[in-house]
């Protein structure tokens, strides 16, 4: 479990409606009350690319930029196995962790919400140019899914 959090200065993106975006930036983000494939957890990304497939996709949608806080207590995945749907949830309720760190970085499940700081919306203009700056560094491999691959493959 790591107590330090070296990711700190390393932005986590989320991706959402508009609509949500502007709950989340007036009441902070809250746990879901459906299960999706990570439980009821927040979910997030190191990569821009996973965000803004399910943030820009959508037409009115944007990306939130959040950090963790150094207090976070958090993993690099639960060990040798990826819950459940359901194991998510216990998996958190038994360890005490705030988040794990899953899929090499491309999901963040946070479990504690007030772990997540300085959250803010980034502007159209700043996505696409950090998506840019993304596509540079890795080439249209990037892409999650079938929007920003096609992005990658104009770039």
């Amino acid at each position: 479990m790591a107590t330090d959090n070296p990711l700190q200065a390393t932005p986590l993106y989320h991706g959402t409606r508009d609509a949500s975006a502007r709950i989340i930036l007036r009441d902070g983000f809250r746990r879901s009350r459906s299960r999706s494939y990570t439980g009821t957890g927040i979910c997030l990304s190191e990569s821009l690319t996973v965000a803004y497939e399910y943030g820009m996709y959508e037409t009115g949608g944007c990306i939130l930029e959040a950090r963790l806080a150094p207090h976070a207590r958090w993993a690099d995945g639960f060990g040798d196995t990826t819950p459940s749907r359901d194991g998510w949830d216990a998996n958190f309720e038994a360890s005490g962790l705030d988040a794990v760190r899953a899929y090499g970085g491309n999901v963040w499940v946070v479990w504690t919400p007030g772990v997540l700081v300085s959250v803010r919306r980034m502007s159209h203009r700043e996505a696409i140019r950090r998506l840019c700056a993304e596509f540079d560094e890795d080439g249209p491999q990037c892409g999650y899914n079938g929007v920003v691959q096609d992005y990658a493959s104009i770039w």
